[in-house]
């Protein structure tokens, strides 16, 4: 293989080595946005829940 092709080859697969680093750093990113959006929305959806328990005892003790 003649040398300027083995650069060419060899060039490729670093910028392929590369790109797929950068590609697992934006999914490692993404992964722990989705984490912080879960832990965000099982807190909204525990205060709902308080919520909806807190209107139950309010409607139990309203005189009728």
């Amino acid at each position: 293989m003649p040398t300027a092709r083995r650069a060419g080859v060899a060039g490729a697969l670093r910028a392929s080595a590369e790109d797929g680093l950068k590609m697992l750093c934006q999914l490692r990113v993404a992964q722990e946005r989705m984490a912080r959006h879960a832990s965000q929305q099982e807190e909204s959806i525990r205060s709902l829940c308080h919520l909806c328990v807190a209107q139950i005892h309010m409607a139990r003790r309203a005189p009728s």
